[in-house]
């Protein structure tokens, strides 16, 4: 039941990607900040929980901080975009990108995480 859940969520996310247009989803930094902060995360903590929910705890964690480092950078002014629209739209795009990372990977780890570890 946990992958047909996995199967069923994956679709309704692959279905948005496809409408809206899969080039705005990819970002090779955004990604390496998630999966670096989840695997990071997962070491540091280093207690009985498995290793996939907590990288899944992490990947969550570091696209809140990944995107609070890019708006940052955003309204600090480092790549010349604030107050310029045409520049703002795409860099808070890029900026989001790690909240869905982040949260993507968590489904995905949720899915593979042993039942009996799992809080109410």
């Amino acid at each position: 039941m946990r992958i047909i859940g996995l199967i069923i969520c994956l679709a309704l996310v692959g279905g948005a990607l496809v409408i809206i247009g899969p080039a705005l989803y990819f970002d090779l930094n955004s990604f390496l900040v998630v999966l670096g902060g989840g695997v990071g995360y997962a070491l540091l903590k280093g207690s009985k929980e498995p290793f996939i929910k907590l990288f899944g705890d992490g990947a969550a964690y570091f696209g809140w901080i990944g995107s609070l480092i890019g708006l940052i950078a955003i309204t600090g002014g480092r790549f010349d975009t604030w107050g310029d629209v045409e520049k703002m739209g795409p860099a808070l795009a890029v900026a989001m990108l790690t909240l869905f990372y982040g949260y993507m990977a968590r489904l995905i780890a949720l899915s593979f995480t042993p039942l009996d570890t799992l809080e109410d």
